[in-house]
């Protein structure tokens, strides 16, 4: 069976305990937008903009709910988000964010009508198992196969208990929201604009550094393409946070000509060949995006607009490595890790940074 039963499972689970009033069509709408995102929503992004940025208005604006707005971002299974209008956003950035990141989630996401008739076909047998809905259920799957299985709207009685206002985004849009929020707004304000993330190995910069390639015109540098040549490093270099990088060479050829707009000839160092590769030329860019471990050290910490800590939990970091390095995990156990926790002890990096982002509960 294509459809993944235990997602599906604490899915409906975590839905049916946080909203105890659903109803079989807000179960079948939650199916509906777990297999289909929003794609049937969606016509032109200027007419999603003027929706969202209505409805966003007017949730803010209008008086206080009645119940607990859900935390950012609600799963709802096939690496999708509810993500739901809430305060603490300027609208200028916010909403034409959320309009752009809603109109790729639809272009990107396709599900199949095959595919949803067994999510509904698991849902009847769990309604069954667990008395849910009961005897509605069955009644309102059988009217609603016979219609078709077309897209929905919440019930009457979930809306007055609800009143959800919310929009479907691909996960990952949906978990860094508030860092493409604050890219967005710095990029509104001024340009050239430059974003550093450090963080723990593991901790997902790089695939972080990749969306934000994705979405926003901009360049991206990599630390690991400035480490030291072996017989360059100061002795005892191994017990030295950042004993092992080029951070003069990465602040004159890179971070400088960045901050002023300017094109950069990115020489990477290759550890294999022991030598600088041919420069590459990386265009000037309205947002360069600097990423890797020692990226915020002081030399280069000032020159930033926007400073990110990405980590996950030790147990997870670990897990990660092991997936990632297979048996070159005992190397970080015992020197890289090490170094880097030296690193941020010693130098407050993550004090000083402008957002802390711990990923753990998303990717494990």
């Amino acid at each position: 069976m294509a459809v993944r039963q235990k997602e599906l499972r604490e899915i409906v689970a975590l839905h049916r305990q946080r909203y105890p009033l659903m109803e079989p069509a807000d179960y079948g709408k939650l199916l509906y937008q777990s297999e289909f995102g929003p794609e049937h929503m969606v016509d032109s992004p200027e007419r999603v903009l003027e929706q969202i940025t209505r409805e966003w208005e007017k949730q803010i604006s209008g008086p206080a709910p009645a119940h607990a707005v859900p935390e950012n971002p609600e799963e709802i299974g096939n690496r999708l988000c509810r993500f739901h209008l809430t305060g603490g956003y300027d609208l200028s950035a916010a909403a034409p964010l959320l309009a752009r990141l809603f109109f790729l989630t639809a272009k990107q996401h396709r599900g199949s009508a095959e595919s949803l008739k067994e999510k509904l076909a698991w849902l009847e047998q769990y309604g069954r198992r667990f008395g849910l809905c009961a005897p509605a259920l069955e009644s309102w799957l059988e009217e609603y196969r016979r219609a078709g299985c077309p897209a929905l709207h919440h019930s009457a009685a979930f809306r007055e208990a609800y009143a959800p206002h919310y929009r479907i985004l691909r996960e990952e849009y949906a978990i860094y929201f508030p860092i493409l929020y604050e890219t967005e707004r710095r990029l509104l304000a001024s340009k050239p604009v430059l974003l550093a993330i450090d963080g723990p190995c593991g901790g997902g910069k790089s695939s972080l550094a990749a969306l934000l390639a994705e979405l926003f015109p901009c360049r991206v540098l990599h630390m690991d393409d400035y480490y030291l040549p072996p017989e360059r490093r100061s002795p005892g270099w191994e017990r030295t946070p950042c004993g092992n990088m080029d951070l003069e060479r990465f602040l004159q050829e890179a971070l400088l000509p960045a901050s002023r707009g300017e094109t950069i000839a990115c020489r990477p160092y290759s550890c294999q060949r022991g030598q600088l590769a041919e420069a590459r030329v990386l265009p000037a860019a309205p947002l360069t995006v600097v990423e890797g471990s020692y990226s915020q050290h002081p030399l280069l910490a000032p020159h930033y607009d926007l400073k990110i800590f990405l980590y996950c939990r030790p147990g997870e970091q670990l897990a990660r490595l092991k997936r990632r390095e297979g048996t070159g995990l005992e190397a970080y156990r015992q020197r890289w890790i090490p170094l880097e926790e030296a690193y941020y002890r010693t130098f407050g990096i993550e004090s000083r940074c402008d957002l802390r982002f711990d990923n753990t509960p998303y990717f494990m």
